[in-house]
């Protein structure tokens, strides 16, 4: 039996015998309640408690057993309460049993806490890489890889989780070959089984739902994401007037606007990018993100990401897109600028990288995942009561989601908007599911949250063999 299965065992273990600690309890609590006190040794006032403590215990052994966290806390505490009563009594066996269950409970909380935080081994890491590089087609593939995800491999894929509270946040769809979705979901639900977890799926695909309804998950639309197609991306037109304003701002006023694939970073540009991620990180303490890019870590520099970067009239590098490549597509990933820069930086960047994508021969740009944004789009086919109802539903989350804001700037490059979903287990377990979301992505407090820790980068970036020199293609102005 490996380590982990005995690990497992004694939980179960201790499960059993808190049932049958809990049983002797209520035995016992009876026992007085029919005037036989003196036998038990247990004063007539105590027998409410320990009648309430056994039926309280036996109550939470089945969460014991499948290792809710919560539950467990609770079952320690009522160990600890029985045991006292049972040392009034002078039953010194009773309360030896019930104070040694207590502490190993609490020792296999604090050894789960242990085992379950944290980041991937270099070996893990590893061939997690070489899975995405063989199969990571999907837009939020690149972001398996945060140091702040444990990995779980199966059928020949992966898939990355943060565990919060009795809850796997899995990160999107599992990668792996073809027809292995399934696979590789059954063997981590199984696992988190006998962890006592319940498993959401956040940021899922609409290409995987019918694997998830057949597992008895059950999926809920939480948003959408903006892609753009290169091949017919155009700055002219009235449909994109403001856009091509915004580019040719930036010029007037000097800046420089130009993109550089990974292979063509040289030591200096990449000594550059990270002098503006850490400004930009000190001016932005609280960094949201968890399925959906890589947050407040650093990205290895691979040779087909794409930067999208912008000069002052000075000279000096202020702001840096990076957009990573996986497949046929690329995601935008970070978007970082400090010091003063001019209105509409932002939308050049992005026109300079589809322009780039577009002679690169990439087929779609991934942008922004906006939240809800299928209930704020205005050319949504609903009707104008409909559409303002849900406007109103919403307007307390807009100051803490920017929801509006990213709906609006990515529909200036005229996107196909695609759905992302939340998987969760029923819909009883929806209100929990959203929850341990807002956690990971950093709008909520996490418990025991470990993410501050982890921002340095613990990752080295991968450099390639060989580059090549600067190329020559400057979309928007030239560096200078």
């Amino acid at each position: 039996m490996s380590l982990w299965a005995r690990f497992l065992s004694v939980r179960r273990a201790a499960a059993l015998a808190v049932m049958l600690l809990a049983a002797q309890a209520i035995v016992v609590g009876l026992t007085v309640a029919h005037g036989r006190a003196a036998a038990t040794g247990v004063a007539e006032g105590e027998r409410p408690l320990m009648l309430a403590i056994g039926v309280a215990l036996l109550t939470l052994a089945p969460r014991v057993w499948r290792g809710a966290r919560t539950s467990t806390a609770l079952a320690i505490g009522g160990l600890i309460a029985l045991a006292g009563l049972e040392a009034l009594a002078a039953r010194w066996a009773p309360a030896a049993v019930e104070g040694t269950l207590a502490g190993v409970l609490a020792a296999w909380s604090a050894l789960r806490e242990a085992v379950d935080t944290g980041g991937p081994t270099e070996d893990e890491w590893l061939a997690a890489r070489a899975i995405l590089d063989a199969y990571g087609t999907d837009s939020l593939s690149p972001f398996l890889l945060r140091p702040d995800k444990r990995l779980a491999f199966a059928a020949g894929g992966v898939l990355a989780y943060r565990v919060i509270g009795s809850t796997a946040i899995v990160s999107a769809d599992p990668v792996g070959p073809p027809g292995s979705v399934e696979a590789i979901l059954k063997a981590f639900r199984a696992h988190a089984r006998r962890m006592g977890w319940r498993v959401v799926i956040w940021g899922a695909s609409a290409r995987h739902l019918d694997v998830y309804r057949s597992l008895g998950m059950f999926p809920v639309r939480a948003g959408e994401e903006a892609f753009v197609d290169p091949r017919s991306f155009t700055l002219e037109g009235r449909a994109v007037r403001k856009l091509r304003q915004s580019v040719q701002r930036a010029r007037r006023r000097g800046w420089s606007i130009y993109t550089r694939l990974g292979r063509e970073v040289d030591p200096a540009l990449e000594a550059e990018i990270d002098s503006v991620a850490a400004r930009w990180r000190l001016e932005h303490p609280k960094i949201l993100g968890f399925a959906m890019s890589m947050g407040p870590f650093g990205s290895e520099l691979r040779a087909d990401d794409l930067f999208a970067l912008a000069r002052s009239p000075e000279g000096e590098l202020r702001a840096v897109m990076r957009f990573a490549r996986c497949g046929d597509l690329l995601s935008l990933d970070t978007m970082q600028r400090v010091g003063e820069t001019p209105n509409g930086l932002n939308e050049a960047l992005v026109a300079a990288a589809i322009t780039a994508a577009r002679e690169l021969g990439v087929a779609e740009v991934s942008l922004n995942y906006a939240g809800l944004a299928h209930l704020l789009r205005r050319d949504r086919p609903r009707g104008r009561l409909a559409r303002a109802l849900s406007r109103a539903a919403l307007l307390p989350l807009r100051g803490h989601f920017q929801m509006d804001r990213l709906v609006r700037f990515n529909d200036k490059f005229s996107p196909d908007w695609r759905p992302r979903y939340l998987v969760c287990e029923s819909p009883a377990a929806l209100p929990s599911a959203i929850l341990r979301v807002l956690q990971a992505e950093g709008h909520l407090p996490a418990p025991r949250d470990r993410r501050a820790q982890l921002a340095a980068d613990t990752r080295p970036r991968t450099r390639p063999i060989a580059r090549r020199p600067a190329s020559p293609r400057e979309p928007v102005g030239s560096p200078r």
